[in-house]
């Protein structure tokens, strides 16, 4: 059992890359803002915070931005300032910040507890990196040296255990919470055109070509905008052009507050390769929309329940996916049940429950 004399606190600190828009920022953020300031003094390290995106509004949280450009040249800062602050505990929230933390495991004191939340499928995502082998490797021969790691999903969790080699006792599963939403988007009557929302990072892993390429397909007249911003905005603009799509397909931006863009959606739209655990599905969700996506590898199906709060079709299946869009536009989905279903699983209160049990119990075994 760890000591902590001078305070009956147990003393926290969270590392993250940045605070720019992301469902790995949201999370890390969700659990600042939350945490219970009796039981814990928490300090969150920011690598770089030139862009930020949310806002800790916890007044508790002492927040220090270290202003380096990449994760690599922060290490011996990360290091002074765990030599200053004297955490119990240090949570790490990105695979590459994790991978760091465990390769320079060495240099920290014995007695800190090291957490990490991984917010990827890590076999996957090392495919991505520059150079796929060395990462794979490190990972392997590295990652056994945190004392817990904390994943998203039931899929994330098996992908550890399988290619990683991690005992399944050091890990556990805390799905990501979601967020009252500000307003209850109400059911209309069928009409149309119907109205089709995404809200994604514009990047290769989200698939957006394959739901631009599927609704050409669809028989149902439909508006579809989307949300987000990203380096394929271009690709994406010219591919609805060649679809011959450009009238019924709005590239809107990246916006703090998607549905207040689009107040009245129909349907979300979901193209993504692979998902950690979809935050913007359960957001969807919360305010009661169904959702239509393929059942890629992640934590989508442990989201979603096809025919209750949207239609799950195979991976890359477009003509599947066509068909389910036509179907899930006619369907009367029960929308005030899919909003209480995901409230009541995903709760920020649940969630919190859930990472300060587990920050208790590390602490307490250890």
């Amino acid at each position: 059992m760890q000591e902590n004399p001078a305070s009956n606190k147990i003393k926290l600190l969270i590392a993250v890359p940045s605070l720019e828009c992301g469902g790995l920022e949201r999370n890390v953020l969700n659990i600042c803002n939350n945490i219970n300031n009796r039981k814990f003094e928490t300090t969150l390290v920011i690598i770089n915070n030139e862009n930020p995106f949310y806002k800790v509004t916890n007044h508790s949280v002492k927040v220090i931005n270290l202003n380096k450009k990449n994760v690599r040249k922060a290490v011996f800062d990360v290091k002074k300032i765990i030599g200053e602050q004297k955490p119990d505990l240090v949570l790490s929230t990105a695979n590459h910040l994790n991978l760091l933390f465990a390769i320079f495991r060495f240099l920290f004191p014995k007695k800190i507890i090291f957490i990490a939340r991984e917010s990827s499928i890590v076999s996957i995502n090392t495919r991505r990196n520059k150079f796929p082998f060395l990462f794979d490797k490190l990972l392997k021969l590295c990652y056994r040296k945190f004392d817990h790691i904390v994943c998203q999903s039931k899929f994330m969790q098996q992908d550890l255990l399988m290619h990683y080699h991690i005992p399944e006792a050091k890990t556990s599963i805390i799905n990501n919470a979601v967020v009252l939403p500000e307003h209850w988007i109400e059911p209309r009557e069928i009409q149309s055109p119907r109205s089709y929302i995404t809200v994604a990072r514009l990047s290769e892993e989200k698939g957006i070509d394959n739901i631009l390429r599927a609704l050409q397909k669809t028989t149902t007249p439909f508006q579809y905008t989307i949300i987000g911003d990203g380096p394929l905005m271009s690709s994406l603009k010219q591919l609805t052009i060649d679809l011959k799509l450009q009238k019924h397909v709005l590239f809107a931006g990246a916006h703090s507050s998607p549905y207040s863009v689009v107040t009245e959606p129909d349907l979300f739209l979901m193209g993504s390769h692979y998902e950690g655990f979809p935050n913007v599905l359960l957001e969807a969700n919360s305010l009661g929309i169904p959702v239509v996506c393929f059942d890629a590898p992640g934590g989508i199906n442990e989201v979603v329940d096809s025919g209750v709060n949207g239609i799950l079709v195979p991976p890359n299946d477009l003509d599947a996916f066509a068909a389910a869009v036509d179907k899930a536009s006619s369907i009367p989905f029960d929308r005030k049940k899919i909003q209480s279903l995901t409230l009541e699983r995903y709760s920020t209160k649940s969630m919190m429950d859930k990472w300060e049990k587990l920050f208790l119990s590390v602490f307490t075994t250890n």
